[in-house]
């Protein structure tokens, strides 16, 4: 999809694609270091970091990297810090999100055709 740098719902789209994956990554990423002793698990946060954006113009909005949280303490005896639990969920919510964004850009193309072929299909 061709984002032009003043459409700001193409660029919302994008960017939560790209960052929705991006936190995908680090929740597999997680997930792989379940049993790994010391290991801390870590998470993209970007909502709000996105939705500040929204106000600043697409150009804010695709700029938004999302800032990398790591969870302290432990949930294991080895020093773990990762739960299964909150990694499906996490999973889960960053999947959503995705597919949210998908869809609405698929919503943009269906509107597209209607327009410029003068009917839905």
């Amino acid at each position: 999809m061709g984002v032009g740098l003043n459409n700001l719902t193409d660029a919302a789209i994008v960017a939560t694609m790209n960052l929705s994956r991006e936190q995908e990554l680090y929740i597999t990423n997680d997930l792989a270091n379940y049993q790994t002793p010391g290991f801390k698990a870590q998470n993209l946060s970007f909502q709000s970091q996105l939705a500040s954006a929204l106000n600043e113009g697409p150009s804010a909005v695709l700029s938004v990297s999302g800032t990398v949280v790591t969870t302290p303490g432990s949930v294991a005896n080895n020093g773990n810090s990762v739960s299964l639990t909150a990694q499906m969920s996490n999973l889960a919510q960053a999947q959503l999100l995705y597919e949210t964004a998908v869809e609405a850009y698929n919503q943009q193309i269906t509107e597209i055709k209607i327009v410029t072929e003068g009917k839905a299909q």
